[in-house]
């Protein structure tokens, strides 16, 4: 009923306000009230729930309200009495049926809502383009349709593609004359469209194909941005240029506050950064380790794997460096809180600590790697087999025992030595277990020990022997960086492309990769190798 009243057209204002009123009467329960506005013939209705004043005392009444419901300011360029751009909300006191009202008093009002610069704001201005064919709504709706499907599909649409909506809106508009509701049946229909949910990429024969100029633009910028190619992508997608236009391209992203939805997204899959938010800490025994140290912490890789690329730093400082990226919880976590006053901005610290440095050390790695109580060498050693040096062990037979309860009086190697004699389990365990070793000195909560019972010594598969994670550290950065170089690329290819790689793939980044080594493995250099890999570039 109130939809009708809305959407009635009636010349006679006075007859508009008697109708209002009189559902009102009619709908108590509701608490709609209504003002009405003389001065430019336009209604305002808020429908809320009625609040109950039952003392005289001074309280405070909240009423939410979505902004719609509120005047649209409009333009009335023939009504001399219309404040442009002005927000007309009114408080009454008041029955409308001519009945006494109570008195009421009010000390303050305040109203909190999305504040704009300029009004419309730009989600409306970017829809609803400007134009000088406003006022001609089939003109106009093919204009606005138009722009917003190319944004939406990276590309521009074809008549096909264009015709089928504009059918669309001309149903949906036909049925109520309304532009708005019009063009938003037409938007649902784009952002549900195959089109605009995935990354298409239209191939003629099975064979490899180049990626055309406006695949090429959503491919890299859903690579480095994680959304969708902004106008000066698309600019040079439109002229054929964005091929040659690579380098500067990935430079310019890199530098967008974009960059970050990339660290952030690349990072936690790859560090497998979930396992820290899942984990159950015993706050008995690791009372720093908060809720509020747990937030921070988990930004700790991904920010400072974000500084390694902006600042294209060399590849062995992710295992090895003399510097952590660090706020001040995060800084104070690590014993490091009179090194920073940067609050909550993740800064560069320098440390000499050998302890901490790269991702093998930082601490919700760590501790996502336990069992929230006591460390888990096994679960260390088979996430630097399968994300550092990209040796991934078989996955494990079924019905593997944990290691055993009664046994928790023996030494970590003695454990794990007993575990390794059962049948089925020495293989894996030759390829897990050495990496592993060396963590033992880092409890639950990612932290050094500093316990001299601690026996970190472990024989590397290849016979290398080191102490701690210290000489882990140095044996990746000097020894195997190779290793780890291919290792971070390929976890790099496989987001990048979409998929897991095939074997040729794999065997392609170890022949090429090494080619970067006398740059040292500059962290954007390999950013470049992979979007200009046939593995990127072709479909």
């Amino acid at each position: 009923e109130l939809s009708k009243l809305i959407l009635t057209r009636l010349d006679n204002s006075d007859e508009l306000a008697k109708q209002f009123v009189a559902f009102e009467k009619r709908n108590p329960q509701l608490g709609v009230h209504v003002g009405f506005r003389r001065d430019c013939g336009s209604t305002m209705m808020r429908v809320a729930q009625p609040v109950v004043v039952d003392s005289g005392e001074l309280k405070e009444f909240v009423f939410d309200g979505a902004i719609a419901n509120y005047p649209n300011p409009d333009v009335e360029e023939d009504n001399v009495n219309y404040l442009d751009g002005i927000r007309e909300i009114g408080v009454r006191c008041e029955y409308t049926d001519g009945r006494d009202r109570p008195r009421l008093r009010v000390s303050s009002i305040d109203f909190e809502g999305p504040f704009y610069e300029t009004w419309p704001p730009a989600s409306h201005s970017n829809i609803f383009i400007e134009s000088d064919h406003k006022g001609d709504p089939p003109v106009y709706a093919r204009e606005i349709i138009r722009a917003f499907a190319t944004r939406a599909y990276r590309r521009p649409i074809t008549q096909a593609e264009e015709a089928t909506l504009v059918k669309i809106w001309k149903e949906s508009f036909s049925n109520g004359g309304d532009l708005r509701q019009s063009i938003k049946d037409v938007i649902l229909v784009i952002l549900t469209s195959p089109q605009f949910l995935f990354l298409i990429e239209s191939s003629e024969t099975p064979k490899p194909e180049p990626l055309d100029s406006h695949e090429l633009a959503s491919k890299l910028s859903y690579f480095l941005w994680n959304a969708a190619p902004d106008s000066k992508t698309l600019a040079l997608a439109d002229r054929g240029q964005l091929a040659k236009s690579l380098d500067s391209e990935i430079e310019r992203m890199i530098k967008d506050p974009r960059f970050e939805q990339f660290t952030s997204e690349f990072g936690s899959q790859w560090l497998s950064l979930d396992k820290f938010d899942v984990v159950e800490i015993d706050r008995k025994r690791y009372p720093k380790l908060t809720r509020d140290a747990k937030v921070e912490l988990r930004k700790e890789p991904v920010r400072f794997l974000e500084h390694l690329i902006r600042h294209d730093l060399p590849l062995r400082n992710l295992v090895q460096s003399d510097f952590i990226v660090a706020n001040e919880v995060v800084a104070n976590y690590y014993g490091l809180g009179d090194r920073t006053e940067s609050g909550f901005k993740f800064v560069a610290i320098k440390h000499d600590n050998q302890n901490l440095g790269g991702v093998l050390s930082q601490a919700s790695i760590l501790s996502g790697l336990s069992d929230g109580r006591e460390a888990n060498p096994v679960k260390r050693g088979a996430w630097v087999a399968r994300k550092i040096v990209a040796e991934p062990p078989e996955p494990p037979p079924p019905n593997v025992p944990e290691l055993d309860e009664d046994t928790k009086h023996l030494s970590l190697r003695e454990r794990l030595e007993r575990h390794r004699n059962q049948p089925g389990c020495a293989k894996c365990h030759s390829g897990i277990d050495p990496w592993g070793v060396p963590f033992e000195a880092f409890d639950a909560g990612g932290l050094f020990k500093n316990d001299k019972k601690v026996d970190a010594r472990s024989t590397l598969p290849d016979k290398t022997e080191v102490a701690s994670v210290n000489e882990l550290k140095q044996y990746f950065a000097r020894k195997r960086i190779d290793q780890v170089a291919f290792s971070f690329m390929k976890h790099l290819t496989a987001y990048a492309i979409g998929r897991d790689l095939t074997y040729n793939e794999i065997e392609f980044l170890k022949e090429k990769s090494v080619e970067l080594k006398a740059q040292e493995y500059r962290m954007q250099d390999m950013i470049r190798f992979v979007v200009k890999s046939p593995m990127f570039l072709e479909k």
